[in-house]
């Protein structure tokens, strides 16, 4: 329906009945009653309720957040038509949550605090309830669920929000922190929430001693305990209190070692942040993180000797978190010219007896020019890294290379698949552009076409050759 259309059924209607419509309808939708008012109130008309300090109610906005998430019955047995539904059901849910944060972010604007803060704490506070109903694998519903906490963090830190109010948000974030649902799922962003408000009314005290009950009762559980002394470390780091008794009482929880090991580093303390990598490395669980700790600390303090040791050890040993380029980098700066050769040997001949290919040994092939080893580890990669490196092996193995490209086509002729057809296409229309590559695809097109005539789908594909 139109504004026209709108507008000529008003026009048709009964002031009384118009009257009567709006005022019941406003009385049951509060999201309703706030627009209704402001597009009709002038700034004189709210002076006197201004005035008045406004209440933070939740339940006024916990329906329509619910409603949301289809919950009922129906959605109960709607779930049984299985996961991609659930999928869906999780954007819409965000969707629309993000639609009731929006509104609240301009209600904000318009000085109603207690209105958006109370829409903001209903959304945060049914996600826990339901988002386990849905499959947010992609995280949308995790994206809505911060963006609340974000948004209520602002309406706690405006200066312009009533104390009231930022109380009445500390007492519903000191009961919902209590909530073992929150500990689920990321959920325990609501903590920001509790220790804005006790920033905000002075109430620093506090937050430090429940982070040190919840450490005392997680006794039993290691993964909610070293969240929450990492919690503890950041929030006095953040109000520029000293955490440096806490980060030392609890050097065997990784996370706190980095902190403790960065905080040296930037100190320019080297031996200690040396001696707490090391000790890194006999208590990690995987300790090729702590080995690059080492290997920074030897870098800044100029040791050469143990740094090539590392680097060499890292090089061989680096998973995908940890790039070779700067281990290979300073092997290529700092090793003597004299042994350069037998590191490089070391290197390659390491990536050569891995099963897997690796890019990086093809660089180091390529760089130094060792083409005839690079020919044979070429072929280990497949048929795109031999045509990457053809321009600089094709001059001195032109015939090898050519012979790679026809055992490729013959091995995926084989093969039954609109893929693997495409693929024989494309290796023979590459290897026209090989000496002596024309005459070779002609023989095989004929015999491809003369063994696979019946594929009608291969035939296309050679003709496009």
């Amino acid at each position: 329906m139109n504004k026209l259309e709108i507008l000529e059924m008003l026009e048709r209607s009964e002031q009384a009945r118009i009257i009567s419509f709006v005022t019941e309808y406003a009385a049951e939708n509060e999201q309703f009653f706030v627009k209704l008012k402001d597009a009709l109130l002038t700034d004189d008309d709210n002076e006197e309720e201004d005035e008045e300090d406004e209440e933070c109610d939740v339940d006024l906005y916990r329906f329509d957040a619910e409603e949301c998430f289809e919950v009922g019955e129906n959605y109960r047995r709607r779930r049984g038509y299985g996961y991609d539904y659930l999928q869906e059901a999780a954007f819409n849910a965000s969707s629309e949550l993000d639609n009731m944060l929006s509104d609240a972010a301009s209600i904000m604007q318009k000085g109603k605090y207690a209105t958006a803060a109370s829409m903001a704490m209903a959304v945060i506070e049914v996600m826990p309830k339901y988002g386990d109903d849905v499959d947010d694998s992609y995280g949308a519903l995790g994206d809505t669920f911060s963006s609340a906490v974000k948004l209520l963090c602002e309406i706690v830190s405006s200066a312009n929000t009533p104390v009231s109010i930022k109380k009445d948000i500390y007492k519903w974030s000191k009961d919902e922190i209590c909530n073992p649902d929150y500990s689920n799922y990321g959920y325990d962003d609501i903590e920001e929430v509790y220790e804005d408000c006790c920033i905000e009314l002075g109430n620093v005290d506090e937050v430090l001693a429940d982070l040190d009950k919840k450490i005392k009762e997680a006794t039993n559980n290691e993964y909610i305990k070293n969240k929450t002394v990492l919690r503890k470390i950041r929030f006095m780091q953040s109000r520029n209190i000293d955490a440096g008794d806490v980060i030392r009482a609890h050097l065997n929880i990784n996370d706190v070692r980095k902190i403790l090991f960065s905080d040296l580093m930037d100190a320019g303390k080297y031996d200690e942040a040396l001696r707490i990598a090391a000790q890194g490395v006999e208590i990690a669980k995987s300790n090729i993180e702590w080995k690059k700790s080492m290997f920074d600390v030897y870098l800044a303090q100029g040791d050469i000797a143990n740094l090539l040791q590392m680097a060499e050890y890292l090089y061989l040993n680096a998973d995908w978190n940890l790039k070779k380029d700067e281990f290979y980098d300073v092997l290529k700066k700092y090793t003597p010219v004299a042994d350069w050769t037998d590191t490089m040997e070391r290197l390659l001949t390491a990536a050569e007896n891995k099963s897997d290919y690796d890019s990086f040994a093809a660089r180091i092939m390529h760089e130094h020019q060792l083409l005839e080893r690079l020919l044979k580890y070429c072929k280990k990669g497949g048929i795109d890294v031999l045509i990457k490196y053809e321009s600089d092996l094709k001059p001195h193995f032109e015939k090898d290379i050519l012979e790679a490209y026809h055992e490729y086509a013959d091995k995926k002729a084989l093969i039954t698949d609109q893929h693997a057809y495409d693929e024989v296409a494309r290796i023979l229309k590459h290897m026209k552009t090989l000496n002596d590559g024309n005459e070779l695809v002609n023989k095989l097109l004929i015999k491809y076409r003369a063994i696979y005539k019946r594929r009608k789908n291969m035939m296309a594909a050679l003709n496009k050759v």
